[in-house]
Protein backbone atom coordinates (compact mmCIF):
# COMPACT_ATOMS: atom_id res chain seq x y z
CA UNK A 1 0.00 0.00 0.00
CA UNK A 2 1.20 3.68 -0.77
CA UNK A 3 1.99 5.61 2.16
CA UNK A 4 0.32 9.70 2.09
CA UNK A 5 3.03 12.14 1.45
CA UNK A 6 3.90 13.25 4.84
CA UNK A 7 4.63 17.25 3.54
CA UNK A 8 0.99 18.12 5.48
CA UNK A 9 -1.00 16.67 8.35
CA UNK A 10 -4.39 17.85 6.51
CA UNK A 11 -4.66 14.89 3.54
CA UNK A 12 -6.59 15.91 0.31
CA UNK A 13 -8.81 12.93 -1.06
CA UNK A 14 -11.11 13.45 -4.34
CA UNK A 15 -14.02 10.96 -3.64
CA UNK A 16 -15.33 8.77 -5.56
CA UNK A 17 -18.94 8.46 -6.46
CA UNK A 18 -19.64 5.25 -4.54
CA UNK A 19 -18.37 6.79 -1.57
CA UNK A 20 -20.95 9.19 -1.48
CA UNK A 21 -23.51 6.49 -2.69
CA UNK A 22 -22.38 3.84 0.18
CA UNK A 23 -21.99 6.39 2.81
CA UNK A 24 -25.93 6.53 3.59
CA UNK A 25 -26.41 3.36 6.03
CA UNK A 26 -30.42 4.03 6.41
CA UNK A 27 -33.20 3.12 3.95
CA UNK A 28 -37.02 3.88 4.73
CA UNK A 29 -39.60 1.50 6.50
CA UNK A 30 -43.11 1.08 7.74
CA UNK A 31 -43.78 -0.45 10.97
CA UNK A 32 -47.35 -1.42 11.78
CA UNK A 33 -48.33 -0.42 15.52
CA UNK A 34 -51.40 -1.61 17.35
CA UNK A 35 -53.62 1.10 18.80
CA UNK A 36 -56.32 0.54 21.45
CA UNK A 37 -58.72 3.68 21.14
CA UNK A 38 -61.94 3.59 22.18
CA UNK A 39 -62.75 0.07 23.23
CA UNK A 40 -61.48 -0.99 19.66
CA UNK A 41 -58.31 -1.51 17.88
CA UNK A 42 -56.38 0.03 15.13
CA UNK A 43 -53.71 -0.38 12.85
CA UNK A 44 -51.20 2.79 12.54
CA UNK A 45 -48.93 3.08 9.79
CA UNK A 46 -45.52 4.41 11.29
CA UNK A 47 -42.62 5.71 8.84
CA UNK A 48 -39.22 5.82 9.88
CA UNK A 49 -36.14 4.20 8.82
CA UNK A 50 -34.12 1.19 9.36
CA UNK A 51 -30.58 -0.49 8.78
CA UNK A 52 -29.50 -1.54 4.89
CA UNK A 53 -29.26 -5.34 4.79
CA UNK A 54 -25.04 -5.70 5.00
CA UNK A 55 -23.66 -7.22 1.72
CA UNK A 56 -22.21 -10.72 1.31
CA UNK A 57 -18.92 -9.77 0.98
CA UNK A 58 -17.61 -9.41 4.54
CA UNK A 59 -14.55 -6.91 2.93
CA UNK A 60 -16.55 -4.49 1.23
CA UNK A 61 -18.79 -4.12 4.26
CA UNK A 62 -16.01 -3.20 6.52
CA UNK A 63 -14.87 -0.64 3.77
CA UNK A 64 -18.31 0.90 3.61
CA UNK A 65 -18.60 1.30 7.46
CA UNK A 66 -15.00 2.47 7.47
CA UNK A 67 -16.55 5.35 5.74
CA UNK A 68 -18.06 6.63 9.24
CA UNK A 69 -14.02 7.17 10.48
CA UNK A 70 -13.63 9.22 7.01
CA UNK A 71 -16.29 11.01 7.63
CA UNK A 72 -15.08 12.02 11.04
CA UNK A 73 -11.86 12.57 10.02
CA UNK A 74 -13.46 15.29 7.17
CA UNK A 75 -15.24 17.15 9.91
CA UNK A 76 -12.45 17.26 12.26
CA UNK A 77 -10.37 18.98 9.35
CA UNK A 78 -7.81 15.98 9.05
CA UNK A 79 -9.37 14.87 5.41
CA UNK A 80 -10.01 17.85 3.10
CA UNK A 81 -12.85 16.36 0.60
CA UNK A 82 -13.18 16.93 -2.99
CA UNK A 83 -16.04 16.11 -5.38
CA UNK A 84 -15.65 16.94 -9.57
CA UNK A 85 -18.63 18.16 -11.50
CA UNK A 86 -18.28 14.57 -13.22
CA UNK A 87 -18.66 12.52 -9.94
CA UNK A 88 -21.19 14.77 -9.52
CA UNK A 89 -23.11 13.94 -12.54
CA UNK A 90 -22.33 10.11 -11.97
CA UNK A 91 -24.65 11.42 -8.39
CA UNK A 92 -27.44 12.45 -10.46
CA UNK A 93 -28.08 9.15 -11.60
CA UNK A 94 -29.04 7.74 -8.49
CA UNK A 95 -31.57 8.33 -5.88
CA UNK A 96 -31.91 10.91 -3.19
CA UNK A 97 -29.47 10.46 -0.46
CA UNK A 98 -31.30 10.23 2.98
CA UNK A 99 -29.38 12.43 5.24
CA UNK A 100 -29.56 9.92 9.10
CA UNK A 101 -27.40 7.62 9.28
CA UNK A 102 -25.15 8.99 6.18
CA UNK A 103 -21.17 8.67 6.94
CA UNK A 104 -20.77 12.35 5.19
CA UNK A 105 -23.24 14.19 7.06
CA UNK A 106 -22.19 17.03 8.05
CA UNK A 107 -19.00 17.28 6.45
CA UNK A 108 -17.92 19.94 3.83
CA UNK A 109 -17.07 18.56 0.31
CA UNK A 110 -15.25 20.76 -1.85
CA UNK A 111 -15.45 21.32 -5.61
CA UNK A 112 -12.38 21.44 -8.04
CA UNK A 113 -12.63 21.37 -11.84
CA UNK A 114 -11.81 18.19 -13.44
CA UNK A 115 -8.76 17.49 -15.81
CA UNK A 116 -11.11 18.11 -18.66
CA UNK A 117 -14.89 20.08 -18.77
CA UNK A 118 -16.53 17.87 -21.01
CA UNK A 119 -19.13 20.46 -21.67
CA UNK A 120 -16.12 22.52 -23.57
CA UNK A 121 -16.24 20.09 -26.35
CA UNK A 122 -20.08 18.33 -26.33
CA UNK A 123 -22.48 21.11 -26.53
CA UNK A 124 -26.23 19.61 -25.93
CA UNK A 125 -29.33 20.43 -24.78
CA UNK A 126 -29.96 16.75 -23.71
CA UNK A 127 -29.50 17.15 -20.06
CA UNK A 128 -30.55 13.30 -19.58
CA UNK A 129 -28.06 12.41 -22.03
CA UNK A 130 -25.01 14.34 -21.05
CA UNK A 131 -25.14 12.41 -17.19
CA UNK A 132 -25.35 9.20 -18.75
CA UNK A 133 -23.08 6.81 -18.88
CA UNK A 134 -23.63 5.94 -22.21
CA UNK A 135 -21.95 2.16 -20.89
CA UNK A 136 -23.42 -1.52 -21.67
CA UNK A 137 -25.82 -0.98 -18.90
CA UNK A 138 -27.42 2.18 -20.20
CA UNK A 139 -27.46 0.59 -23.84
CA UNK A 140 -29.53 -2.15 -22.69
CA UNK A 141 -32.01 0.11 -20.78
CA UNK A 142 -31.55 2.01 -24.49
CA UNK A 143 -30.39 5.19 -22.98
CA UNK A 144 -26.96 4.87 -24.18
CA UNK A 145 -27.44 8.58 -26.00
CA UNK A 146 -24.98 9.76 -28.26
CA UNK A 147 -21.33 12.04 -28.17
CA UNK A 148 -22.34 13.95 -24.87
CA UNK A 149 -22.29 10.91 -23.18
CA UNK A 150 -19.79 10.03 -20.21
CA UNK A 151 -18.20 7.39 -22.25
CA UNK A 152 -18.24 8.58 -25.70
CA UNK A 153 -16.64 11.69 -24.77
CA UNK A 154 -13.22 9.53 -23.02
CA UNK A 155 -13.27 7.31 -25.98
CA UNK A 156 -13.16 10.56 -27.66
CA UNK A 157 -9.76 11.56 -25.49
CA UNK A 158 -8.51 8.26 -25.68
CA UNK A 159 -8.37 8.07 -29.91
CA UNK A 160 -6.96 11.91 -29.94
CA UNK A 161 -3.74 11.58 -32.20
CA UNK A 162 -0.66 13.95 -32.04
CA UNK A 163 -2.39 16.28 -35.03
CA UNK A 164 -6.06 16.43 -33.11
CA UNK A 165 -3.99 17.45 -29.88
CA UNK A 166 -1.91 20.27 -31.93
CA UNK A 167 -5.64 21.72 -33.71
CA UNK A 168 -7.36 21.60 -29.90
CA UNK A 169 -4.04 23.84 -28.60
CA UNK A 170 -4.34 26.05 -31.61
CA UNK A 171 -7.61 26.83 -30.60
CA UNK A 172 -8.05 26.89 -27.13
CA UNK A 173 -9.35 30.41 -27.38
CA UNK A 174 -12.70 29.58 -28.90
CA UNK A 175 -13.10 26.47 -27.18
CA UNK A 176 -12.41 28.22 -23.79
CA UNK A 177 -9.93 26.34 -22.37
CA UNK A 178 -8.16 27.12 -19.12
CA UNK A 179 -4.34 27.30 -18.23
CA UNK A 180 -5.31 24.03 -15.94
CA UNK A 181 -6.89 22.57 -18.68
CA UNK A 182 -4.11 23.35 -21.30
CA UNK A 183 -1.82 21.98 -19.06
CA UNK A 184 -3.93 18.92 -18.77
CA UNK A 185 -4.10 18.18 -22.58
CA UNK A 186 -0.47 17.81 -21.96
CA UNK A 187 -0.54 14.82 -20.03
CA UNK A 188 -3.57 12.94 -22.56
CA UNK A 189 -0.94 10.51 -22.96
CA UNK A 190 -0.84 9.58 -19.51
CA UNK A 191 -4.66 9.33 -19.30
CA UNK A 192 -4.72 7.17 -22.70
CA UNK A 193 -2.28 5.23 -21.11
CA UNK A 194 -4.32 3.84 -18.26
CA UNK A 195 -7.34 3.79 -20.53
CA UNK A 196 -5.91 1.29 -22.29
CA UNK A 197 -4.35 -0.51 -19.55
CA UNK A 198 -7.65 -0.99 -17.84
CA UNK A 199 -9.27 -3.10 -20.95
CA UNK A 200 -12.73 -1.84 -21.17
CA UNK A 201 -14.24 1.60 -21.53
CA UNK A 202 -16.36 0.88 -18.49
CA UNK A 203 -13.49 1.54 -16.55
CA UNK A 204 -12.78 5.19 -18.21
CA UNK A 205 -14.53 7.14 -15.76
CA UNK A 206 -12.69 5.55 -13.29
CA UNK A 207 -9.44 6.61 -15.02
CA UNK A 208 -10.44 10.33 -15.72
CA UNK A 209 -11.34 10.58 -11.76
CA UNK A 210 -7.85 9.64 -11.31
CA UNK A 211 -6.61 11.63 -13.85
CA UNK A 212 -8.80 14.81 -12.21
CA UNK A 213 -7.00 13.80 -8.82
CA UNK A 214 -3.51 13.54 -10.21
CA UNK A 215 -3.21 17.16 -11.51
CA UNK A 216 -4.76 18.73 -8.65
CA UNK A 217 -2.03 17.28 -7.09
CA UNK A 218 -4.22 15.08 -4.00
CA UNK A 219 -2.96 12.38 -1.96
CA UNK A 220 -5.50 10.14 -2.48
CA UNK A 221 -8.56 9.44 -4.85
CA UNK A 222 -10.97 7.23 -2.44
CA UNK A 223 -12.62 4.39 -4.03
CA UNK A 224 -14.80 1.66 -2.78
CA UNK A 225 -13.59 -0.56 -5.83
CA UNK A 226 -10.64 -3.08 -6.33
CA UNK A 227 -10.33 -2.54 -10.27
CA UNK A 228 -8.55 0.83 -10.53
CA UNK A 229 -6.37 -0.33 -7.05
CA UNK A 230 -5.37 -3.45 -9.33
CA UNK A 231 -5.16 -1.89 -12.40
CA UNK A 232 -2.41 1.14 -10.77
CA UNK A 233 -0.46 -1.30 -9.14
CA UNK A 234 0.06 -3.86 -11.79
CA UNK A 235 1.08 -0.42 -14.41
CA UNK A 236 3.42 0.69 -11.88
CA UNK A 237 5.16 -3.43 -11.87
CA UNK A 238 5.81 -2.60 -15.80
CA UNK A 239 8.70 -2.15 -16.93
CA UNK A 240 8.42 -1.47 -20.28
CA UNK A 241 6.50 1.78 -19.75
CA UNK A 242 7.21 3.87 -16.45
CA UNK A 243 4.47 6.41 -16.13
CA UNK A 244 4.79 8.44 -12.43
CA UNK A 245 1.56 8.16 -10.34
CA UNK A 246 1.24 10.65 -7.39
CA UNK A 247 -1.64 10.27 -5.98
CA UNK A 248 -2.75 7.02 -4.16
CA UNK A 249 -5.90 4.79 -5.09
CA UNK A 250 -7.19 3.76 -2.24
CA UNK A 251 -9.69 2.17 -0.36
CA UNK A 252 -11.24 3.11 2.61
CA UNK A 253 -9.59 1.02 5.60
CA UNK A 254 -6.25 1.77 3.47
CA UNK A 255 -6.60 5.56 3.60
CA UNK A 256 -7.38 5.03 7.50
CA UNK A 257 -4.09 3.02 7.82
CA UNK A 258 -2.51 5.67 5.83
CA UNK A 259 -3.15 7.80 8.43
CA UNK A 260 -2.04 5.77 11.41
CA UNK A 261 -5.89 4.57 12.48
CA UNK A 262 -6.29 0.76 13.18
CA UNK A 263 -9.50 1.08 14.69
CA UNK A 264 -12.55 2.51 12.91
CA UNK A 265 -15.30 4.08 14.83
CA UNK A 266 -18.32 1.87 15.72
CA UNK A 267 -20.96 2.12 12.92
CA UNK A 268 -23.67 4.31 15.26
CA UNK A 269 -27.06 2.40 13.52
CA UNK A 270 -28.10 -0.71 14.71
CA UNK A 271 -29.04 -3.99 12.96
CA UNK A 272 -32.93 -5.13 12.95
CA UNK A 273 -33.84 -1.68 14.77
CA UNK A 274 -36.60 0.89 13.84
CA UNK A 275 -36.13 4.24 14.25
CA UNK A 276 -38.66 6.43 14.52
CA UNK A 277 -39.12 9.92 12.34
CA UNK A 278 -41.01 11.43 14.66
CA UNK A 279 -38.94 10.87 17.58
CA UNK A 280 -36.13 13.15 16.81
Amino acid sequence: MRRLREADMRKRVLLDTGIFIHAEFAEPTVKNVRVGWGGRESVLEVHGLKSKKPGQDADYQEQKEALFTVGRLIREGEIEAYTSIEIDFERFRGTVAIQEFNALRGCQIHKCVPALDRSRFRKTANFTGFIAKGGKKDQRAGLAGGEETQIAFLEWLCALGQPCWNALVEHVAPIGLSPFEIESLGTLSWFQLLCKRSGSAENYPDVFHLWTAEKHGFDALLTLEKKLPRLITRVQAEKAIQIQINTAVLRPLELLAAMGISEPDRVPIDRDRFYNLYEG
